[in-house]
């Protein structure tokens, strides 16, 4: 049997009866789509669907099939051997377009689930191979050598040799190839990339007071003495660090500073402290030793402002000042050369 002949007979059978394209795909619940093309010889109808088919029609499903009426064979046709009737043709022919059809979904399953998995595996080698990580804790120092201005430290991670580059001032390399050792064990801050297992050290302690990272120095406090600054004309100046946190805008710490007024004379200490100020959003970079603030005389008038780095680069700095009124901060536009050392 001929998809045409087939084709042509459904739409024979569904023109006697006055139903149109789409009546017939509302009964078989398909599309009127599929229905033309049945008719138009391009597709049989799933094997499945034959039978309420033939109910629409009127007709059984070897009428159906075989494209005949039980009284067209009455009327005296030639009769064909068994295994070349219209009806095991037609059933033949069904069969075989189902199967091709069925192959076809499993292989646009098959082709959706083979992108879909190498989408998968993508984005995990993505993730894997993502080209910045920071991390901070214990190094150990494995080898130390100096290449193009920089001390590389290399240390073990994940069965590679990872190279820390250091780029420090002279003094700050001495200081720290004097203090480490071949397997020494170093408390550190650093970036590097999984692609090539190389970085840079951004900030380092060794023993001291200093051990850990700077957010290790949450509430301590220090003092500025007379000569140190003279902040506002005070003699003392206590500093406390209230807060701290990596910057999320890049490289260095955000500090919260309270400044404190001491006393005047001996036993200062025991003297009732006053608040002056608490700067927030201090801009510091641990590997430069900066706390995000400077003490310094900016109109030369013999007493010092306080200045301060802020993370947003339209004002990059914050003047601090004492007038009759209290404590006035000015917002500046640009980075002030009193600023020289911390990075731009």
């Amino acid at each position: 049997m001929e998809k045409a002949e087939f084709g042509s007979f459904v739409a024979l059978n569904r023109k006697e009866l006055g139903l149109t394209q789409k009546t017939l795909a509302e009964r078989l619940h398909v599309t009127d789509k599929a229905v033309s093309k049945w008719e138009r010889g391009l597709s049989y109808p799933d094997v499945t669907l034959l039978e309420p088919l033939a109910a629409v029609f009127g007709l059984g499903v070897t009428e159906l099939v075989s494209c005949r009426r039980k009284e067209d064979e009455a009327a005296g046709e030639e009769a064909v051997p068994p295994a070349e009737t219209p009806l095991v043709q037609g059933l033949l022919a069904i069969s075989w377009d189902s199967i091709r059809k069925e192959r076809t979904r499993r292989r646009r399953w098959v082709a959706v689930l083979a992108l879909l998995l190498l989408a998968a595996l993508a984005a995990v080698g993505i993730l894997l191979t993502r080209p910045e990580v920071s991390e901070s804790g214990t190094l150990i120092v494995l080898h130390t050598e100096e290449r193009g201005g920089n001390l590389l430290l290399f240390t073990e991670r994940d069965g590679h040799l990872l190279q820390l580059a250091y780029a420090g001032t002279e003094g700050e390399k001495q200081e720290l190839a004097g203090q480490i050792a071949d397997g020494y064990s170093l408390e550190a801050e650093y970036r590097w990339s999984r692609r090539t297992w190389t970085g840079k050290l951004l900030n380092w302690h060794t023993g001291g007071i200093a051990i850990g990272t700077p957010m290790d120095e949450v509430g301590s406090s220090f003092v500025y003495y007379n000569g140190d600054g003279d902040l506002f004309g005070y003699p003392r100046i206590c500093v406390k660090i209230l807060s701290r946190q990596p910057s999320p805008r890049g490289p260095g710490y955000l500090s919260t500073y309270v400044f404190t007024r001491g006393g005047d004379g001996d036993g200062w200490l025991q003297q009732p402290m006053t608040d002056l100020l608490t700067a927030a959003n201090c801009l510091g970079f641990s590997n430069y030793g900066d706390a995000g603030y400077r003490i310094v005389d900016m109109d030369g008038d013999g007493i010092h402002e306080l200045l301060t780095r802020t993370p947003w680069p339209e004002k990059p700095c914050i003047l601090y000042e004492l007038t009759e009124a209290g404590i006035r901060s000015t917002w500046l536009d640009e980075l002030p050369e009193e600023m020289t050392g911390m990075p731009g």
